[in-house]
């Protein structure tokens, strides 16, 4: 499950954070930059989920999987694109 998560800070966090807990990993993703105005400085907002320690393996060879396939489709489209034309 995503949820909604900033910081109060300009440094933008990591996309995987094994440091901050010791029972989860997190895992974040679309990344904005909100800009300062009167009331609040800048920071970064985010999509958050957070895997438990002990199911990390299982996640990260599910994400290079991922990233494989996405590797072989995009070797395929190539491929069929210099036979048709």
């Amino acid at each position: 499950m995503w949820y909604r998560n900033e910081n109060g800070s300009d440094l933008k966090p990591s996309v995987i954070d094994k440091t901050t807990s010791k029972k989860f990993v997190y895992v974040r993703k679309d990344f904005a930059l909100i800009e300062a105005t009167e009331d609040i400085p800048a920071h970064w907002q985010w999509m958050e989920t957070k895997i438990p320690v002990d199911d990390w393996e299982i996640y990260e060879k599910t994400i290079d999987h991922d990233t494989a396939l996405d590797d072989v489709y995009s070797a395929l489209t190539e491929l069929a694109e210099m036979i048709v034309g």
